[in-house]
């Protein structure tokens, strides 16, 4: 199994591996080195998405949606080492695969995806990164808004007017945990931007629905349960 996973990392192999069963039995190799040397494992993961992530993201896709619990804990990981901001064509596949694993159905990889994106991409990747969050602001389901709405306040200070905007329809959300996501990144991006934070949330105060949110974010208020 050792050698076949070297064989793996070997470039030469991806050029090779087009067809999407060759490519999917890859993975599984991949999957099954894990068990018997992580660490090579992960590796060969790394490298799939570093080298390869064109050719094996249907592959990874469904590996981070159907596959075993500690497969899709490890992918996370992988994903997280693989980032590398020299490559910012690598940002959206690896944005898309970590996806599902964002709202998994087991707490640990879930925690593990969110710590990722949050501590991860967001630091490599922001602009690619807020663009994702705001297709999810606007677009995507429950989970995904309340995930924009909390993510979007850990984008660095630069990007805190842009983050603003995508905020602002979250902010006018009927469900209260997305709202108390929205007042969370306020106050972060208020820590980071306040000149900007507070120009933004003026305009806020003057709009019925938002004036309630912009206050408590400027007079450091909780936002009641609901």
């Amino acid at each position: 199994m050792a050698e076949a996973n070297s064989q793996l990392l070997d470039s030469e192999t991806y050029a090779l591996a087009k067809e999407e069963a060759e490519l999917q039995t890859l993975v599984e190799k991949i999957c099954a080195q894990l068990d018997v040397d992580h660490g090579q494992g992960l590796r060969a993961l790394v490298e799939c998405l570093r080298r390869g992530y064109t050719f094996f993201f249907p592959a990874l896709r469904q590996l981070a949606r159907e596959g075993a619990p500690e497969k899709r804990e490890a992918l996370a990981q992988a994903i997280a080492e693989a980032a590398d901001p020299a490559d910012p064509f690598r940002a959206p596949f690896l944005l898309e695969i970590l996806s599902p694993l964002l709202c998994d159905p087991l707490p640990r990889i879930r925690q593990a995806a969110r710590r990722v994106l949050r501590e991860r991409l967001i630091a490599v990747y922001p602009e690619e990164t807020l663009e994702v969050l705001v297709q999810w602001a606007a677009e995507g389901d429950s989970p995904q808004k309340a995930l924009a709405a909390h993510m979007l306040g850990h984008l660095p200070p630069r990007l805190a007017r842009r983050a603003l905007i995508a905020l602002k329809p979250l902010a006018r959300s009927p469900e209260g945990h997305v709202r108390r996501a929205v007042l969370a990144s306020l106050r972060r991006l208020a820590a980071q931007a306040p000149q900007c934070v507070a120009s933004e949330l003026s305009r806020w105060e003057e709009d019925p629905a938002l004036a309630a949110l912009a206050r408590r974010v400027l007079d450091g208020q909780k936002l009641p349960q609901g």
